[in-house]
C-alpha cells in the first residue's frame, strides 16, 4: 500500500470542495447576467451548495462506514464529474441551482471520506497527514480567488467547471488504483429511516438560515417548524432502535469527540464571516480594488496552509489538546487586535488577519487528529462527517450572526449582494457606524475563540 499516493488521492478530494464553493461564489454576478436572474434567485446559487453539504455529510459518512470508504469516494469524484457536466450544460437558472446542489453531494462525500481514509491508512501517525488534508482545503480557498477569476474573465463562468472535470477525471482514475488494497471495515446494518429524518431536518434548518434574510421570514418560517418536527421525530424513533444512525454514546462516553466537535463548531462560527465582513469594509469604505483586497484578505488561508501539516505533525508528538487550545487563544487574540487596533490602517488588518491565520493553522489540524483518533475504525467516516456538519454549521450560522451585528450599517440584504459578489447597488455607507459594527463583531468573535480555547482544553488528558 503506498500511502503517499492515497494521501495524494485524499488531498485533491479535500481541496476540490472549497475550491468549487470559492469560484461559485465569484462567478455568480456572470451567472446572474446571463440568465437575467433575480437577486432571489442568484442568491440561492452559492448557498445550495452549502446547504447539501451541511445537511448530508451525517448520512452519506454512515453510508460509507457501512459500504465501504473508497467506493463512496470515487462516487463523489463522479457525481462532481457529473455534477460539473450538468453545470456546464444548464440552460437557466433552476437547472443550474439544482445541479450545484448535485455537486455539494458530492463535496459531502469527499469531505466525510477524505479525513477517513487518511485516518485509516495512517493510524498512530495521521497528525501530519491530517495537516496536509487541512493543507489541501486551505489551499483551495486561497488559489480560487485567484484562478478562477481569471479563468471567469477570460474564458466565463462555464469554464472553470471544465477544470472541475479535468481534477475530478484525473482523480477518479487515481483513486482506481491508489485506494483498492484499502480495506472496507463494514459497520451495522444501514437506519434508512433515520437517515430520512436527520437529513430532512438538517436540510428544512439549514434552508431557513441561508433563505430567511432573502425571502423574509414569513415565507420561510414554515422551514424551521417543519425542520424542528423532524428532529424531534428523529429522536423519539433512534431511541427504540439497537443501531440508530448516531449512537448517542459516542458524545456521552467520549470526552474527546464530544470537546473537539464543539471546538470546531465554536472556532468556525467565530472566524467564516471574516472574509464577509473585511471584503466590505476595503472595497467599499476604504476604496481598494477586488485584487488587492483579495491579497489582504489572503494573508489568513495562507498561513493556514503553511502552518497546518506542522502542527498536525506535533500533535502527533504532544498530543492535540494543548496545541488546538493554543491556536484557539491565538485566534482570539486577532480578534483583539482588530477591536483595538485602528482599522483605517491596512497594515493593521493585516497583522491582525495574520495573527488570526497563525491560530487558525495550530487549531484544524490537531482538532482534526482529536476526533477521528477517539473514533473507533467503524465509525470514521461517521465521525468525519460530524466534524463537517459542525464545521458547515458554524460556517452558516457565523454569516447570520454577523449580518445581524453589521445591520446597522449595512442592510442585510445588501450584505447578500455582497456575499454573492454584487457590487452595484449597495450605496453609501457610514464609515464610523460600519466600523463600530465591525468592533462588535470582533469582540463576540474573540469571546467565542476563548471559550473554543476553554473546550478544547476540557479534551481527556493526553489527546
Amino acid at each position: 500500500m503506498n500511502r503517499r499516493l492515497i494521501l495524494l488521492t485524499t488531498s485533491i478530494a479535500s481541496f476540490i470542495t472549497p475550491f468549487t464553493s470559492t469560484v461559485i461564489t465569484f462567478a455568480v454576478p456572470r451567472i446572474g447576467s446571463e440568465f437575467s436572474a433575480s437577486f432571489n434567485l442568484v442568491t440561492i446559487v452559492p448557498v445550495s451548495f452549502l446547504i447539501s453539504l451541511t445537511s448530508l455529510m451525517i448520512t452519506l459518512g454512515r453510508l460509507s462506514d457501512i459500504y465501504g470508504r473508497p467506493t463512496f469516494l470515487r462516487l463523489g469524484f463522479l457525481l462532481f464529474i457529473i455534477s460539473s457536466i450538468l453545470i456546464y450544460i444548464s440552460q437557466n437558472i433552476y437547472q443550474l441551482i439544482l445541479f450545484i446542489f448535485i455537486g455539494g453531494v458530492g463535496g459531502a462525500l469527499l469531505g466525510t471520506n477524505s479525513t477517513a481514509i487518511i485516518t485509516h491508512v495512517y493510524d498512530k501517525n495521521r497528525g501530519g497527514a491530517l495537516g496536509i488534508n487541512a493543507m489541501s482545503v486551505y489551499l483551495g480557498l486561497t488559489l480560487a480567488p485567484f484562478l478562477g477569476g481569471i479563468i471567469i474573465q477570460l474564458y466565463g463562468w462555464r469554464s472553470i467547471f471544465l477544470l472541475n472535470i479535468l481534477i475530478a477525471t484525473s482523480a477518479f482514475i487515481i483513486s482506481m488504483f491508489t485506494l483498492k488494497e484499502i480495506e472496507n471495515v463494514r459497520g451495522s446494518n444501514p437506519d434508512f429511516s433515520g437517515m430520512f429524518l436527520f437529513s430532512g431536518s438538517l436540510l428544512s434548518i439549514t434552508s431557513f438560515l441561508t433563505t430567511f434574510e432573502i425571502f423574509g421570514l414569513f415565507k420561510t418560517l414554515p422551514l424551521i417548524f417543519f425542520g424542528i418536527l423532524l428532529f424531534m421525530i428523529f429522536i423519539m424513533v433512534e431511541r427504540r432502535k439497537d443501531h440508530p444512525l448516531i449512537d448517542i454514546n459516542i458524545f456521552r462516553n467520549n470526552r474527546t469527540f464530544t470537546f473537539s466537535n464543539i471546538s470546531a463548531f465554536l472556532n468556525y462560527l467565530s472566524t467564516f464571516s471574516i472574509v464577509f465582513i473585511f471584503s466590505i469594509y476595503l472595497q467599499i469604505v476604504l476604496g481598494i480594488g477586488p485584487f488587492y483586497s483579495g491579497i489582504i484578505l489572503s494573508i489568513e488561508p495562507i498561513l493556514m496552509v503553511a502552518i497546518s501539516p506542522l502542527s498536525g505533525r506535533l500533535s502527533d508528538f504532544y498530543g492535540s489538546r494543548e496545541i488546538a487550545a493554543i491556536g484557539t487563544c491565538i485566534i482570539g487574540v486577532g480578534f483583539i487586535l482588530l477591536y483595538a487596533l485602528d482599522l483605517s490602517n491596512v497594515w493593521n488588518i493585516i497583522i491582525s488577519l495574520a495573527v488570526i491565520g497563525t491560530g487558525f493553522g495550530l487549531f484544524t489540524a490537531p482538532n482534526t487528529n482529536s476526533v477521528m483518533g477517539s473514533a473507533g475504525k467503524k465509525e470514521l467516516s461517521l465521525a468525519s462527517g460530524i466534524l463537517g456538519t459542525m464545521r458547515f454549521t458554524g460556517q452558516i450560522l457565523s454569516i447570520v450572526l454577523s449580518s445581524f451585528i453589521i445591520s446597522s450599517a449595512l442592510p442585510r440584504s445588501a450584505l447578500y449582494l455582497m456575499f454573492t459578489g454584487y457590487m452595484k447597488g449597495i450605496g453609501f455607507i457610514n464609515s464610523a457606524e460600519y466600523v463600530s459594527a465591525i468592533k462588535t463583531a470582533v469582540i463576540i468573535s474573540a469571546v467565542l475563540s476563548f471559550l473554543a480555547s476553554f473546550t478544547s482544553l476540557m479534551k481527556s488528558r493526553g489527546e
